[in-house]
């Protein structure tokens, strides 16, 4: 038994690293997971307050060097301003004064051209600094990853519980909330079914040609851990020799998987090695589905986000 009096004051992730390996219990496993989630999740949001301050101090100096080259404008302006009224009687006696005014009028018309071009650059500047983005953004991964905490904390062999979530999920995506699990594809994109088999269909592209990975399901096709693998090589290819990798090394796989994904694509570990070893060959696709799509964001969605928003810049 480990000792989970005082888990809410701990924030060391070693130490509940440490407990979660001694614990024998799923639910003193469960409870150590779910506090290594809120430490994660603060984290989180201190690196979101960092960003956001940093945001703060580029827009500042933004603005100030907008304003420095309005005063540099001003300047600019009133010198030639001056050089006009001193040139009256040149330009009235003689031709040299007419171009000499010619002169200072094109210098003038250069400057109103520069400060355009250069107030527009600082207003693009300005707009691809967009706070809101990120805060809805943070919003939305902490919502997700409660609601994968919820859903990890449901017993294993409770199909009750997974066919009500998938009908409260069919619901939301505007169905009826009467599918059954073993109906095919619905019409509407956003239904659960659908986007299972979307998912599934991702998967099947980015292991294409990796041997001994055949992802036919969320269950069987990731129980030796080669499947985690591949999806996590192929955006990371560099991590590690993929053909090196024995299926048989279930515990290796998972563990490499798990942790490249973490360190390198700050995919959350929301699927534990020690669970999915004692799930065998069908782990329950439940917890397999809700870490894939962990898989999807950051892997898919993100990368895309990002892409767009520099398109729009």
């Amino acid at each position: 038994m480990v000792d989970l009096s005082n888990i809410e004051q701990i924030d060391d992730e070693v130490q509940l690293n440490k407990m979660l390996n001694e614990a024998t219990e799923f639910e003193e496993r469960r409870s150590i997971r779910k506090r290594l989630l809120e430490i994660k999740e603060l984290k989180s949001k201190q690196r979101a307050k960092e960003m956001e301050d940093r945001e703060k101090r580029m827009q500042k100096e933004i603005e100030e060097r907008k304003q420095r080259k309005e005063d540099e404008r001003r300047q600019e302006v009133q010198r030639f301003e001056d050089l006009a009224k001193t040139s009256t009687a040149d330009r009235i006696e003689n031709e040299a004064g007419k171009k000499r005014q010619e002169f200072i009028a094109e210098k003038y018309q250069a400057a109103e051209e520069e400060k355009k071009k250069n107030l527009e650059n600082f207003e693009q500047m300005a707009k691809g600094k967009n706070n809101a983005e990120y805060e809805n953004n943070s919003k939305t991964n902490t919502s997700k990853i409660q609601n994968t905490t919820m859903n990890y904390a449901q017993p294993k062999n409770s199909s009750a519980s997974a066919f009500s979530l998938f009908q409260n999920k069919d619901k939301e995506a505007g169905g009826t909330g009467k599918a059954t699990m073993a109906q095919g594809a619905s019409s509407n994109p956003n239904s659960p079914q659908a986007i299972k088999e979307n998912l599934l269909k991702w998967c099947q592209q980015r292991t294409e040609g990796y041997p001994n990975v055949n992802i036919q399901n969320f269950s069987s096709s990731w129980a030796d851990g080669m499947a985690f693998c591949a999806l996590i090589h192929s955006a990371v290819p560099e991590t590690f020799d993929f053909n090196k990798l024995n299926p048989k090394n279930r515990k290796g796989n998972f563990n490499l998987a798990f942790k490249v994904a973490e360190d390198k694509c700050d995919i959350s570990p929301l699927l534990d090695v020690e669970d999915m070893l004692m799930m065998g060959n069908k782990p329950d696709w439940k917890c397999v589905f809700t870490y894939v799509q962990s898989f999807y964001r950051k892997l898919e969605l993100e990368p895309k986000a990002r892409a767009a928003k520099n398109n729009e810049n």
